[in-house]
């Protein structure tokens, strides 16, 4: 209800506007003018008739100096506003604000919105306001309650802000099929069970004790990256909005890094590989004393085999030195499980074929990846007899 077009920029970002005594006496006089006119008519409808002329010229006028300072008084008068209606709600919690400092504002700012807003439909009541300045009065009457009690009005700000958070978390848990409250703990390492992406429906679950350095393989579209992204947004989530998406999430509060997604790119002139190089690089000058999660996927994939594997060992062996790093990443290098088994536990992504068809189950396992059938998708896809059988007899020759 507070809306959305009109933005604030009050009391942050505009001066105070001295008020001119005389311009607020102008708001009376013709009402002085009405008066004289039981009176003395001759004196009292001309005041009358020149102090109107005189208002709405002189409206006109100052209007166009304080234009957007009267918008964003609009707006803030609507947030102590709601402010005040939500904090009589039943449950919510209390507001340490005296809403009586901001009677003027709560009662009289909708005179104020109607001139700026598209709700205005009827001249007499714009001519109401110009006659007797009513904009310009009742922005210096608010205005002052607001400079006066600054720090109240801030704290209407962050109490709906906090409201606002809080009920969009609600909402969106009302979407999940299934989720928790996390359990921050101290232990040094992270348990969940069921565990989903949150942003994929009818997600495969997952469930992990994760107190070592995990190194993930299996083929492409098995499940590696979500996997690993799951576990991430989670950690992310729980720190959070203390939202996960799983049946149980138990884990130690830190910071996460990724090296996933990345691309070369042509107007820095890097490489795939260069860009791999850099965003492993910056995980080496992370300076903190919390727990620090690091996801890398199919690490240095960018260049060959050779040394793929030789600085993917060489980088994984510095980084399990790290006592504050937890580490897990994906290859599709067999011979790197090998070589860090001692200091990594393996898991791996796997698939099956049937009929022709390749399926995935999407579903966590130790070990390391005891399928390869990047060959038999060649036959799948009817590539040539000659390229699959050659493909194949290849492979085995170097197994």
């Amino acid at each position: 209800q507070i809306g959305k077009s009109i933005y604030p920029i009050f009391p942050d970002q505009i001066a105070f506007i001295k008020r001119n005594h005389f311009y607020m006496i102008c708001t009376y006089i013709p009402i002085v003018g009405l008066l004289l006119s039981f009176i003395s008519p001759s004196v009292g409808i001309p005041l009358i008739i020149i102090a109107c002329i005189y208002n709405m010229i002189l409206s006109g006028f100052l209007k166009r100096t304080f234009e957007q300072d009267l918008n964003s008084m609009f707006y803030t008068s609507n947030v102590i506003k709601k402010a005040y209606a939500i904090q009589q709600l039943e449950q919510t919690p209390s507001l340490d604000v005296n809403f009586k400092h901001f009677t003027t504002a709560r009662r009289f700012s909708g005179i104020l919105g109607r001139v700026n807003t598209n709700d205005e439909t009827s001249i007499f009541s714009m001519l109401f306001k110009l006659i007797f300045m009513l904009d310009y009065h009742l922005f210096h009457l608010i205005q002052n309650s607001f400079k006066t009690y600054e720090d109240e009005v801030m704290a209407c700000y962050d109490y709906v802000a906090s409201i606002d958070n809080h009920y969009a978390v609600a909402l969106w848990q009302e979407t999940l099929d299934d989720y928790t409250i996390p359990e921050p703990s101290q232990n040094d390492s992270i348990i969940f069970e069921n565990l989903t992406h949150p942003l994929i429906s009818d997600a495969v679950p997952n469930s992990l004790t994760v107190d070592q350095h995990i190194l993930l393989t299996g083929s492409n579209a098995s499940g590696k990256s979500t996997f690993m992204k799951a576990v991430a947004l989670n950690i992310v989530l729980s720190q959070t909005i203390h939202t996960a998406t799983a049946h149980k999430f138990i884990y130690k509060p830190g910071l996460v890094y990724t090296s996933m997604v990345n691309q070369d790119d042509i107007l820095s002139g890097d490489s795939y590989f260069m860009s791999e190089v850099k965003s492993i690089k910056r995980l080496f000058d992370i300076q903190s004393h919390k727990k620090i999660y690091v996801f890398i996927d199919e690490i240095f994939k960018g260049t060959n085999t050779t040394e793929r594997i030789a600085a993917s060992e060489s980088v994984l062996t510095y980084l399990n030195h790290l006592q504050s790093f937890r580490i897990i990443a994906a290859t599709h290098d067999i011979e790197l499980s090998t070589l860090l088994e001692d200091t990594y536990s393996n898991y791996h992504f796997n698939e099956s074929i049937t009929d022709n068809e390749i399926s995935f189950d999407f579903k966590i396992k130790a070990g390391k990846a005891d399928t390869r059938n990047a060959i038999e998708l060649l036959r799948i896809m009817e590539f040539p007899n000659h390229v699959y059988h050659r493909a194949k007899a290849k492979a085995n020759h170097n197994n």
